[in-house]
C-alpha cells in the first residue's frame, strides 16, 4: 500500500507539472547537475555541505516559473535523479520542489526550495534468507520510500538564460529500515548548469 501511495503521489506531481508546462511555454530551463550524496545532517560535512567518501549522483530538473518579477521569481521543478551509495543502495528519485529565487546583482542570485518526492532504493549488495534449512538469494526489486527536504543554492549567470549553480540539499528518507533506522538524513551537494530547453507544444 505504501509503494502504491508513493508512486501515485509522484505520478500526480509530474502529470501536473507536464500539463502546466505544455499550456504555458515553448522554452523552459533545464538543470543538469552532478552531486555527492552523504548520510549526514547539515553542518556535519566538509564546509558543512560536502561529505566523504563520495557517493556520486546525477540529476535532471525541469524548471517552470509560477511568478516572475524584476529581481525575484517563484518556480516549480520536476526532477529525476540517480545516486549510488557505496555498499548500501542505488537510489532513483522522482520529486518536485517549490522554490524562490532572488537576484543579488546582475549576475549572482540566491535561491531556496522545499520538496517532496519518491525514492526507489535498490540494494547494492545481495541479501539472503533462510528457507527449508538453506540460505537462498532474495529478489532485489528494491524498496519504495518517501523523501522530503529543503535546498539552498547560489547561481551565476554566464550568458542570457545560462546559469552555473551550487546547491546544498538536505532531505529525509522515510522509512529507511523500520526496525532501527526509520528516518535517514541525507545531504547532497550539487554542482551544475541551467540552460534553455525548447519544447514543441501540442495543438
Amino acid at each position: 500500500k505504501m509503494k502504491i501511495r508513493l508512486l501515485l503521489l509522484s505520478c500526480l506531481v509530474f502529470i501536473w507539472c507536464n500539463r502546466t508546462i505544455a499550456q504555458t511555454t515553448k522554452t523552459l530551463p533545464l538543470e543538469i547537475s552532478l552531486f555527492n550524496n552523504a548520510t549526514l545532517l547539515p553542518g556535519a560535512a566538509e564546509a558543512g555541505v560536502f561529505g566523504w567518501p563520495i557517493h556520486p549522483g546525477v540529476r535532471a530538473a525541469l524548471v517552470f516559473y509560477l511568478q516572475q518579477r524584476e529581481k525575484s521569481a517563484w518556480f516549480q521543478t520536476a526532477q529525476l535523479a540517480y545516486h549510488y551509495h557505496r555498499y548500501v543502495h542505488h537510489g532513483i528519485q522522482l520529486y518536485s520542489e517549490l522554490g524562490y529565487l532572488h537576484d543579488l546583482s546582475s549576475t549572482f542570485d540566491i535561491e531556496g526550495r522545499i520538496g517532496l518526492g519518491y525514492l526507489h532504493a535498490i540494494s547494492a549488495v545481495p541479501s539472503f534468507e533462510l528457507k527449508e534449512g538453506s540460505y537462498q538469494k532474495r529478489d532485489n526489486l528494491g524498496r519504495a520510500q518517501m523523501t522530503g527536504g529543503a535546498t539552498l543554492g547560489f547561481g551565476y549567470e554566464i550568458a542570457p538564460n545560462w546559469r552555473l549553480f551550487l546547491q546544498s540539499q538536505f532531505y529525509l528518507q522515510i522509512p529507511f529500515v523500520r526496525e532501527y533506522v526509520p528516518i535517514l538524513p541525507n545531504l547532497a551537494f550539487h554542482a551544475g548548469v541551467q540552460f534553455p530547453l525548447t519544447i514543441n507544444k501540442g495543438s
